[in-house]
């Protein structure tokens, strides 16, 4: 096949000499593009569990069209501890939850998340259905950092918890955007 040369005027195409489309595009990385378009928020959530590998962070994706992906979380606790970001289902029962508003990282857009997002002490009736990631606290007030390149995604109707393997105050900071399938 030939690709013809339309030098690049009226909508045509301009060619180069070695049969390539002769074009130009800035890259960015994802997240970067959907903070800028209001697609990315912040989540912080700051609780103590009352027992060892209890919940204490829910997120049900409760939009009809819309697949938030987590891109990163960052977190730290009073004591080291094993923090399980894992995949559940069924209703949850919260002890004392609490809900969480996402912060848009654009600070001049006003996109929401469509999400039930709640921080507790114990949230009971959930179904374990397996271990996403693990996050390692290694001691008192170290920063752990969850980055993954896969990222969490989160389709409507899903949700995802995070247990505690220890009794201490945990604070983490969740990174979530909107899926763009078309990029």
């Amino acid at each position: 096949m030939r690709l013809e040369d339309g030098t690049g005027q009226n909508g045509d195409a301009k060619v180069n000499r070695n049969q390539q489309l002769d074009t130009f595009s800035i890259v960015e990385p994802e997240d970067k593009y959907n903070a800028r378009n209001g697609k990315t928020w912040s989540v912080t959530q700051s609780t103590t569990p009352v027992g060892a590998n209890d919940y204490i962070f829910y997120f049900k994706n409760t939009s009809n069209n819309e697949t938030y992906v987590i891109t990163d979380i960052r977190a730290t606790a009073a004591a080291a501890t094993l923090l399980s970001i894992d995949a559940v289902s069924g209703t949850p029962t919260f002890t004392a939850g609490a809900d969480l508003t996402p912060v848009n990282r654009n600070r001049g857009a006003s996109a929401t998340m469509t999400a039930t997002i709640k921080e507790d002490t114990n949230t009971t009736g959930l179904t374990d259905d397996g271990r996403i990631f693990p996050i390692q606290v290694e001691s008192a007030n170290k920063l752990a950092h969850l980055r993954t390149s896969s990222n969490i995604h989160i389709p409507p109707g899903q949700a995802v918890a995070m247990e505690s393997s220890a009794v201490t105050a945990v604070v983490t900071t969740w990174s979530f955007s909107i899926l763009e399938e078309d990029l």
